[in-house]
Order: C-alpha cells, then sequence, then structure tokens
C-alpha cells in the first residue's frame, strides 16, 4: 500500500513539475510544424516510396508485428478502449468546470493531438503519400465502360466455374465452415504465395477484433491499429467474408494504407490461392466491384450480367446484404462520413466512393495479365 501511494505521489509530481509542462509546450508548438511537413511531405510520393514505404517502414512493420504478435488478443483494442476511457473522464471534468477551460486545457490537448500524430505518421500513416498502387503495377487508372464490360463478362464466367467446382447445383451458395484460426493461416500462406511474398513480414499479426460489436454497428469489417501494427477483423460477418476480409486488414499491414489498394490487394491474393475456397471468396469480391460498376455506368448492362451470374453466389452476396442490415442503425451514417472525411484528410479526394478505384485496378492489371 506504502508503495502504491509513493509512486501516486511521484506521477502527481512529475505531472505538475516543469518539465512536463515544458514536454507539452513543446509538443505543442511542433504540431503546426508536423501539419506544414505532411503537407511537403506528400508533394513527393516517389521519395516516400522509396525511403519510407519500401524502406524504413519494413523495419517498423517488422518490429511491432513481432512483438504484439505473441499476444493471444488485440493490444490495439485494449490500447483504444483504454484511451476512449481517458478521453472521456478528461472531457467530464472539464463539464465539471461548466466548460471552463483553462490554458493548461489547450497545451494538453494540443500536446495529446501531437503525440499521436506524430506517432501515426511515423509507424504507417505515411503510407497514404507513396506511389499510387496503379503506378507500381505499371498499369492505367481508367478504364472506358467497354473495357469494363468486356472484363467483367470474362470475371462472371470464370466465378460460375469455380462456384461449380464447389456446389452441386448452381442455386445453392458456398459454405465456409472452417474457424477462424485456419482462415488465417491460409490467407497468411496465401501471401507468401503471391508477388506480395517480398513485402511480407514473416511473423503473422491478424486478430479478431474485441470491439467487433461495436463495429458491425459502425458498418466496418475491421481495421489496421496502425499504432502496434496489428490487424484486427470483424468476427460477427459471416465467415464467407473472412478470407477478403483478413487479406484486406493485411494488406493494410503491407503498407497500403488506402481502401482502394487494400481491396485489389485483397482479391489479387485470395484469386491466386491454391484452396479452389478462397479463390471462389476471391473473385467474387472482385466481381461485386465490378457488378456495381456496371450498375453505375450501364443499368441495363447490368440486368443482363446479374442474369448470368450463378444465383448461389447472389445467394453468398445476399448473405453479407443481410448482416449489415441486421445492424443497421442511425448512427452508422455518421460513422461512414466520419471515416469518409478521413479518407479525404489522408489524400483520398473521394473519400468512401474512391473505393471504386480498385475496379480500374482490376480491369487493367487483368488485361494485361490473365485470370488465375
Amino acid at each position: 500500500m506504502g508503495f502504491r501511494l509513493k509512486l501516486f505521489q511521484r506521477i502527481k509530481t512529475f505531472w505538475k513539475s516543469s518539465i512536463w509542462k515544458n514536454t507539452k509546450l513543446l509538443w505543442t508548438v511542433f504540431f503546426p510544424i508536423q501539419l506544414f511537413l505532411i503537407y511537403i511531405i506528400r508533394q513527393y510520393p516517389e521519395q516516400v516510396e522509396v525511403y519510407y514505404s519500401a524502406g524504413n517502414y519494413k523495419s517498423i512493420a517488422s518490429f511491432f508485428q513481432k512483438l504484439f504478435s505473441r499476444l493471444p488478443f488485440s493490444f490495439g483494442d485494449i490500447f483504444y478502449i483504454i484511451l476512449i476511457f481517458f478521453l472521456v473522464k478528461y472531457f467530464i471534468s472539464i463539464y465539471k468546470r461548466k466548460l471552463k477551460l483553462k490554458s493548461s486545457d489547450f497545451y494538453t490537448i494540443i500536446s495529446f493531438v501531437s503525440v499521436l500524430y506524430f506517432w501515426f505518421h511515423l509507424s504507417w500513416g505515411l503510407n497514404y503519400y507513396r506511389l499510387p498502387l496503379h503506378k507500381q503495377l505499371k498499369v492505367k487508372d481508367d478504364y472506358t465502360t467497354d473495357e469494363l464490360l468486356n472484363f467483367t463478362d470474362i470475371l462472371i464466367e470464370k466465378t460460375n466455374a469455380i462456384h461449380h467446382k464447389l456446389v452441386t447445383n448452381d442455386s445453392l451458395p458456398v459454405k465456409f465452415e472452417h474457424s477462424e484460426q485456419e482462415y488465417e493461416n491460409t490467407v497468411f500462406n496465401n501471401f507468401k504465395q503471391t508477388e506480395f511474398k517480398d513485402q511480407y513480414v514473416k511473423c503473422q499479426s491478424i486478430k479478431p477484433s474485441l470491439l467487433s460489436l461495436p463495429l458491425s454497428y459502425m458498418g466496418f469489417g475491421g481495421y489496421i491499429n496502425p499504432f502496434t501494427h496489428e490487424a484486427q477483423y470483424n468476427d460477427r460477418v459471416p465467415k464467407y467474408k473472412y478470407p477478403t476480409l483478413i487479406a484486406h486488414e493485411m494488406g493494410h499491414q503491407l503498407g497500403y494504407a488506402k481502401e482502394n489498394e487494400a481491396n485489389f490487394v485483397s482479391c489479387y491474393v485470395n484469386m491466386f490461392s491454391k484452396h479452389e475456397k478462397m479463390r471462389y471468396a476471391g473473385f467474387t469480391y472482385a466481381l461485386k466491384f465490378c457488378l456495381n460498376e456496371v450498375y453505375r455506368r450501364s443499368p441495363e448492362d447490368f440486368e443482363r450480367f446479374k442474369a448470368k451470374v450463378n444465383p448461389g453466389i447472389l445467394k453468398n452476396y445476399k448473405e453479407i446484404q443481410l448482416f449489415w442490415e441486421s445492424y443497421k442503425n442511425p448512427l452508422e451514417p455518421v460513422f461512414k462520413n466520419l471515416y469518409g472525411n478521413f479518407l479525404k484528410v489522408n489524400n483520398q479526394p473521394q473519400g468512401i466512393k474512391s473505393y471504386s478505384y480498385v475496379v480500374a485496378l482490376l480491369v487493367n492489371y487483368f488485361t494485361e495479365n490473365s485470370l488465375p
């Protein structure tokens, strides 16, 4: 008891010390400098690619993934829970003061944001400003409607063929019945068998999120923790979604920060899998992106293509749709809007709508390279 009291008194003394006050002042002053530096850095994607994404980031990612992969639970989730707790507690204390802010509050809040902002970008966030994936793959970033229709037609045939191998008739959905660990291991091994093998850290750090219930209500399938490099997935979603969801978050671990690029990585890794169900998940994921874009550009062609897709595939799509509908709530659009604004701030001007860019990557890459 005496030790605890002494420790508390030392923390309290440090909190009131001039050293701590000077530290907060330093981070507060550094915050606008960081904003300016990020503005400059984002103008040089080639340099970010060479020196950060393909350079120092690999060492950073390797360190954190090896450190936290040993834990059977998500340390990143715990970190966020504790962070939210202290933030709520702090703002309650301000509310009790009848919202009267002191000068110390200003320095505390800005220095706190400054530290997180610095850690976020140094640890992972600079990947938002790397060379776009279409330039890395040496393909175009746009396509014509005819190119989209031709590719989608071929993709439907290929996806139907894979579906036929997995079911006794085309009206049945494919069942995914393996354990979470098996999907994690299989997707991890898929990465090691593709062209991403040289980029991937040899340590597996993908975990079901402790926050899967709130993620479901917010409409999210998972997330990468940029501070611990753990990839969390929502384990409440139907298992049909596991292969692409896990691969998407692992794509973020590789340093593909943008959602559209992580979506392409997810499609690619599963489409090239040696496991037929994983290939099915990858092909149907890619097909859904393309069908959505066909619907946006040419609704009459969408109806024609939809009629060609095996009914069982549409049932797998419906399974996911029903899941998200079961968690629909008035706050979901708010969370989606907040995340969309976050994407816009981080070099994705179209926000969540930028997800459609994955179609350009799929169409152009597989026009230059055959479908597996």
